[in-house]
Order: C-alpha cells, then structure tokens, then sequence
C-alpha cells in the first residue's frame, strides 16, 4: 500500500473527532431541463479539535475537493472558529440523467431516482493509473449486505512485495476487508461501489483504491437503499463542465495537476484550448463573457463552478 495513504490515515484517526453528522446531499432537479446547476456554496465554523477532513465527512464532500476549496487553511490544524468553504454548488454532468453516473474527473457519484424529481450526489474513491477505473456503461447486477473479499492474485503479490501476507478471502468484517458492508456488484467483472471502514474513510475524494469505487460507510448505506438490480452505471470523465442556471452560465473545471499527493492522473486533462471550443459549441458567443475569466477558472482546476458572461 502507499506510504503516505497509510501516513494520512494514521494522523486522521488521531486527530479525529467524534459526534459526527452527515449532510447527505440531495436535491431537486432543476425544474428546466436545460438548467443543470444545483446546490450552493457556504461556510461553516471549525469547531475545537477538527481537521478539514472531519469537516470534509460532515457536510458529505471529499478529500480533494475540501483541500482545493481551502488551500490557505491547514488541514490538519485548522484555526478552531475560522470559516471553512463548502463547496456544495455542482454542475450536473453531460449524461442522461437516469440511474448512476459517475464523473471519475470530480470524484463525485450522481444518483437520479427514477421518479426523475430529484438527484443525489456523493464524493467517492477511484482508482488510479496504476488500478484505472474503466470507462463505459454498464449496471448494478447485484446488491450484497456484508460482503466477503477475495483479492485478486495481483493484489496478494502487491502485497507480498510489501512484506505483508494478505488471504485468498476475507471475512465480512475483518479489519483487512476494505468493502465494507454494503456492495452494488457491476457488470465489468470484479468492479464494485462498495463502502470501507472508518480508517479508510478519509480517503474518499482521492484516487487510491484499486479501481473500485468507495464511498463512506454512510452514503453507500444511503445509496444500497435507493438502487436495484439492473440500475444503469454510467461511468465518465469530465474534468470541465459547462452548465447554466436561469440563463446564466457557469463554468467548472477539475485541475488534475494539483493532486495533493502528486499521484499521476489516469486520463487525459484538457487544455485550455479544449475549454474555449466548448464554450463554443455551446453556442456562447464570444463577446458575451471575459476570456480571462476563463482562463482563471481553468487555472483554478478547484471544480467550484463559476459565473461566465
């Protein structure tokens, strides 16, 4: 396993704090299907003994996308009564909006009941360029309380070459098994949307799993509720979002080059050429918004969605 993901747990637990509430994050669509601009941004007050990622876990966000929003606040000691910024604004992806979609680019889960009235969403886990998560669509195809792991034989030896001997199955419950209890079982053989323990909890917003998807333990309870069999998963890279909100438009770009950690990112990031043609060929004409404004946004790469025009 990676040092420093281990070295980040380890100071987490310690510095963790308890009485924890989760903001589980759903709203309304937006009454017009050309809108695609939901949520808010707000502030919250660091309470005594908080880091940003307990504070990341409350309010239901992940590692990188509370980082990005506070890069002037200290992670582990964040000032007690400073304001922290919850980046709870989204721009929702460029997918049907029916089933899951699951934007590798933001970290981030969209779940769209099929009463198509509301929409979840959810920080999640991926993995990286050496454990890609694949692209496509596919489906739930099966839903397991508790689940045993089996590692596959390419895990054992990454293990092994570590030092460390690691079973052929683990047991639901075991401090090793990383799964969790709940897990939504996909059609792309041995991929899952699976929960993980409290340890690894903190790594939910980064990429460090194996190629699944994690979630914290309570947003996939939340989500193994909602979803059936045969739920559509669809699974997408959009690093720069284009979306409008009662006819103003905003743009949201995710900068894969400010990873906390340096870890590579999996797939190709846009230029800021990439960008403008978008905005283009959304039919924005270009005396309507300020290129530097733009390009600001897109230097950013903090994926808080912004005002163009």
């Amino acid at each position: 396993m990676r040092v420093w993901y281990w070295a980040l747990i380890c100071i987490a637990l310690l510095t963790r704090t308890g009485g924890m509430r989760v903001y589980a994050e759903e709203f309304d669509l937006p009454a017009s299907s050309a809108d695609s601009v939901i949520g808010r941004l707000y502030t919250t007050t660091v309470l005594p003994g908080e880091t940003l990622l307990d504070i990341a876990r409350r309010h239901d966000i992940g590692y990188d996308q509370i980082i990005a929003s506070n890069p002037r606040q200290d992670r582990w000691l964040p000032a007690a009564g400073s304001s922290v910024l919850i980046p709870a604004l989204y721009i929702l992806p460029n997918a049907p909006r029916r089933g899951i979609v699951l934007n590798l680019a933001e970290l981030r889960l969209y779940f769209y009941p099929p009463h198509g009235k509301t929409v979840h969403t959810f920080p999640i886990s991926a993995g990286d360029i050496a454990w890609r998560t694949p692209l496509g669509l596919t489906s739930v195809t099966a839903k397991q309380r508790d689940p045993a792991w089996y590692p596959p034989q390419s895990i054992i030896q990454e293990h092994e070459l570590e030092g460390e001997h690691l079973p052929s199955a683990v047991a639901p419950g075991d401090p090793m098994n990383p799964l969790g209890r709940y897990a939504l079982r996909l059609g792309i053989p041995r991929y899952l949307i699976h929960g993980t323990d409290d340890s690894r909890s903190f790594g939910i917003g980064m990429r460090v799993s194996h190629g699944c998807i994690r979630m914290y333990p309570e947003d996939i309870e939340k989500l193994f509720d909602l979803v059936t069999v045969g739920t559509p998963v669809r699974i997408i890279h959009q690093p720069i979002k284009l979306g409008v909100r009662s006819g103003q438009f905003f743009l949201e770009a995710h900068n894969q080059d400010k990873d906390p950690f340096d870890t590579p990112w999996p797939y190709e990031s846009p230029t800021l050429e990439d960008v403008f043609n978008m905005i283009n060929a959304a039919g924005i004409s270009a005396d309507s918004y300020e290129t530097n404004d733009v390009a600001d946004i897109w230097r950013r790469g903090d994926g808080i969605p912004r005002e163009i025009g």
